[in-house]
């Protein structure tokens, strides 16, 4: 008897994930680090230029991310879930076709709603944040890179061995780029890049080395990609040189005393905190004041966790996305615009596993894979609430050519749309300039908002494609409820 699909022996799933990792920072004219096993991988493996995530915030990217859906849809909402759509998550459905789970990842309470427990080495599986008053320890997950011994649990590389149970997937969420970066002890040298957070890719692409070295790329299919990108406040222009990152150290000692604050302290806390941080950003624009400097350079230098408004710029969206293994090994970079959405359904294509029946929008890349043209896909995108305030947030879509956001609940307000072919850096918001471009990607993301095209993704070539009456109503009161529409 033929043996079945779920019978056939399925390939390991190695899943990184690097906290705030930055496209622009791996490949391309402002790549300042030494990537020896990144660049192995493109050489060997397939390396997508223009992924997109979902958001400029981990946990909307995560929602996206294991949902194969847009995160509205599965109801997450910075720190709440509340389901609008039943979700299952790509890991328990991997789980449901036999692949052990494994891991390494952060332990916040709205990354468990995303990421249940169930791993099999559940008891070293989560590490504690700094996130939240009830948190004692701040602790991040790391490579190991890191100088916070004391403050950040590494992640062994003796975890890749013989003892976990086939098929496994190993996911890992490291913190290492995440704001404070520090300077990475051996890397400290310029030509491993020009500031910390070059640096520290550099770092990470050294553990990468040693991570290739214990895996069995024959019957291991190995995915690195970032949840979302970052500010970096710091310049090296010409002979100008400007560094305000936060001292790492400090900081991380900041965090920890804050989350001893008592409850009741809450709202002083914030307001000492919304005082400093508007006291560092007028120092901040008086430094720069009488410079000649590009609206990128000046957004990234100023950027504050704190800023009630918040904006979907390449620099925080746009990711790095690789895969090397089984049935990936071509040596490839695709330059098409692909999403994070995406990634577990090619996953399960590349394994074999069928998620037809899933209703996502996400799509299989595995065509682009075997060189066949798939048509441009959409992003749709929503900016992540502030830590510590509720922003303006904004929504919006990104194509191939054309980046287009404004805010949530008024389409009038914050509109931004910039020509990306021309104009890669988002420095000329020409909004007021093309109103037709506007009015044309409003018009998707409508479309997208209400519903549109839930199971096959979204793509340019189906815009015109409608609901029904009954469908469309169903899903606008249900996001009525959440103040989206």
């Amino acid at each position: 008897m033929a043996s079945s699909n779920s019978d056939l022996i399925k390939p390991n799933i190695l899943f990184l994930i690097f906290d705030s990792f930055r496209a622009d920072k791996i490949s391309g004219p402002d790549k300042n680090s030494l990537t020896p096993n990144f660049d192995y991988i493109k050489k060997n493996g397939v390396f997508f230029d223009h992924a997109v995530s979902s958001s400029d915030g981990s946990l909307l990217s995560y929602a996206g991310l294991f949902s194969g859906k847009h995160p509205f849809k599965t109801g997450m909402r910075s720190s709440k879930l509340t389901k609008l759509i039943d979700t299952t998550s790509y890991l328990e459905f991997l789980k449901n076709h036999g692949y052990k789970l494994y891991g390494d990842i952060p332990k916040a309470d709205s990354f468990l709603e995303i990421i249940p427990p169930d791993f099999e080495n559940n008891e070293e599986t989560f590490c504690t944040t700094g996130i939240g008053t009830d948190i004692k320890n701040v602790n991040r997950t790391s490579t190991g890179q890191k100088e916070f011994k004391e403050e950040s649990r590494r992640i062994t590389l003796d975890r890749l061995n013989s003892k976990m149970k086939e098929p496994w997937l190993f996911l890992m969420h490291a913190g290492d780029l995440h704001f404070p970066i520090t300077n990475p002890k051996g890397f400290q040298d310029e030509k491993f890049g020009s500031d910390n957070y070059e640096k520290q890719v550099s770092a990470i692409d050294s553990w990468l080395g040693q991570v290739l070295e214990k895996v069995d790329l024959k019957k291991t299919l190995v995915v690195i990609t970032g949840d979302h990108g970052s500010y970096i406040q710091s310049l090296n222009k010409e002979s100008l040189n400007i560094d305000f990152q936060d001292k790492a150290r400090l900081q991380m000692k900041v965090i920890k005393v804050s989350t001893k604050v008592p409850k009741f302290l809450e709202p002083l806390k914030l307001n000492l905190f919304l005082a400093r941080e508007n006291i560092s950003r007028k120092r901040k624009e008086k430094k720069i004041k009488d410079l000649d400097l590009k609206p990128h350079e000046i957004r990234g230098l100023l950027h504050q966790r704190s800023n009630s408004e918040r904006f979907l710029f390449d620099e925080k969206i746009r990711v790095p996305l690789f895969m090397i293994g089984p049935k990936v090994d071509q040596g490839m970079t695709i330059s098409q615009q692909v999403r994070l959405i995406d990634v577990f359904p090619t996953i399960c294509e590349i394994i074999g596993i069928s998620d037809k029946d899933k209703k996502i929008d996400g799509v299989s890349l595995y065509p682009l894979l075997e060189n066949k043209k798939m048509g441009g896909l959409i992003a749709y995108m929503e900016s992540s609430p502030a830590i510590l305030i509720q922003p303006i947030i904004v929504i919006g879509i990104r194509t191939d050519k054309y980046k287009y956001f404004r805010n949530r609940y008024d389409s009038s307000k914050n509109v931004h749309l910039y020509d990306l072919e021309n104009d890669p850096y988002e420095d000329d918001n020409i909004a007021d300039k093309d109103k037709k471009t506007v009015g044309e990607m409003e018009s998707i993301l409508k479309k997208i908002i209400n519903g549109f095209s839930l199971e096959k993704g979204c793509r340019l070539e189906d815009v015109d494609d409608d609901l029904g009456t009954e469908e469309i109503n169903m899903v606008e009161k249900e996001l009525k409820k959440m103040g989206y529409i």
